[in-house]
């Protein structure tokens, strides 16, 4: 297995993956916005592309700063473009789930978070049962924001925790000490967020087997419904600040494979269940009941346990996934504010849905969410002769050969612990993932 380790896949967040978007007219998003129709529900995204401090490990689309000012001047453009989408719109389709990303949505002051949930209200039908759910930084958290956070009908919290290791959160510029993060938890749930999320990180400077088993017992002690363990991507080609880290620090790949088999045996062991590739969840959380019930999803923001792949986005960066294609915002910050105040809508590049991309959308979400796929069945669906992807299931032979797979009647089942490899598995049905225009396309599987 340690030969497919260093290999680079899509994480399949999306199909086709953001390396192969291309230059996409704001008129193909309107026109995608139009062919909405009233029974079918959306879920929105808002993204936030501002931090206090930067995180060596980072690698969201944001950037610093001290001021509260440049914030304020994004939420009106933020404000705008709701408008201008909602505009579009023939009717006020039904949200079936909100989330605030970045960057560090908590950033955002009561007061402008008011204002853009009253612009989303004016164009949008938030539903009873809609979850919203929002990205903090355990360090910024306040007693305010908590209360406004409740009482704006916010039910599920993300905190980025990373590893609670010392030594570790200051090789990557995050010093929060465990008590803080508990009293950050405790003070959500003294005002009814009960919902909350840890996001945690393997493969991080300094980081040991030893020091991830402490950090797993303390977050243990937080009673998170659902914790996320992303695998660290070092690109400091791509994003420049990852150079503060030492590289001499980082783990090696077989020390990241060893570190997931740890976090795995952990966290099932403290009676979460493993949920794709990177989330665990307690058997009573909703992305425990779309394993069991088939439901389960793979989006820009992870696993999700939502009714559809309908999503309405806004911000710098932010990716809206329709019927039609995936349509990405501007993401130079400046550069989406002009835009916008200018009254266009940012959408700069993305991709339209054509030919097999269906199919192969739908043979890759079944291997990054359930680790099988049967793909007579799925051939069947599309009206395809059963030997249709019979060259793609020859190229599962150094797979087969080594154990990771096996092929049965055209049903294809991953068996390796190490799940991040199925990312190379699925690659072997994406048509588009050779397509390569230079090094580092895509991150490591581990």
């Amino acid at each position: 297995m340690q030969r497919f380790l260093g290999k680079e896949a899509p994480r399949y967040t999306s199909y086709p993956s953001a390396h192969h978007f291309g230059a996409m007219p704001a008129t193909a998003y309107q026109k995608a916005l139009r062919s909405l129709r009233a029974d079918q529900s959306v879920g929105l995204y808002l993204h936030v592309p501002f931090c206090e401090q930067m995180c060596y490990f980072c690698g969201c689309n944001t950037h610093i700063t001290k001021r509260y000012s440049p914030v304020s001047t994004y939420v009106e453009s933020l404000v705008r473009e709701i408008h201008m989408v909602g505009e579009s719109l023939s009717f006020r389709p039904k949200v079936h789930s909100i989330h605030f990303g970045g960057g560090s949505p908590g950033i955002l002051s009561p007061e402008d978070m008011a204002e853009v949930f009253d612009a989303l209200k004016s164009f949008f039908s938030i539903e009873p049962s809609a979850e919203i759910s929002i990205e903090l930084d355990p360090r910024r958290i306040t007693p305010t924001k908590a209360e406004s956070y409740a009482a704006m009908g916010f039910n599920r919290v993300s905190l980025g925790v990373q590893d609670t290791n010392a030594a570790v959160q200051r090789a990557i510029n995050r010093v929060q000490p465990i008590e803080l993060i508990q009293a950050s938890v405790d003070l959500l749930r003294s005002h009814g967020l009960q919902s909350i999320g840890i996001d945690l990180i393997y493969g991080l400077p300094l980081q040991t087997s030893e020091s991830l088993s402490v950090t797993l017992e303390e977050v243990r002690c937080l009673e998170p419904a659902r914790i996320s363990a992303f695998s660290y991507a070092h690109v400091p080609w791509m994003k420049k600040h990852q150079t503060l880290i030492d590289s001499d620090t980082l783990p090696t790949t077989e020390d990241k494979a060893d570190f997931f088999l740890l976090l795995d045996q952990k966290l099932r062991d403290q009676g979460y269940r493993s949920i794709g590739i990177d989330h665990f969840a307690l058997p009573d959380d909703g992305l425990s009941r779309a394993l069991d019930n088939h439901t389960l999803r793979r989006n820009f923001m992870g696993y999700t346990d939502q009714p559809n792949d309908r999503l309405i986005a806004f911000g710098a960066s932010a990716i809206s996934e329709l019927d039609d294609g995936i349509f990405q915002n501007i993401p130079q910050s400046t550069t989406y504010q002009n835009t916008v105040n200018k009254g266009g809508l940012p959408t700069s590049r993305g991709w339209l849905f054509e030919g097999e991309d269906a199919l192969r959308k739908t043979i890759i979400a079944e291997l990054m969410c359930y680790f099988e796929v049967d793909i007579g069945n799925i051939l069947i669906d599309h009206e395809l002769p059963f030997s249709y992807l019979d060259g793609e299931l020859d190229q599962l032979g150094e797979f087969v050969a080594s154990g990771l797979v096996s092929v049965q009647n055209r049903k294809v089942t991953f068996h390796s612990p190490l799940k991040m490899l199925v990312r190379s598995v699925a690659s072997v049905f994406d048509r588009y993932a050779t397509e390569s225009s230079g090094d580092h396309r895509y991150s490591k599987v581990a």
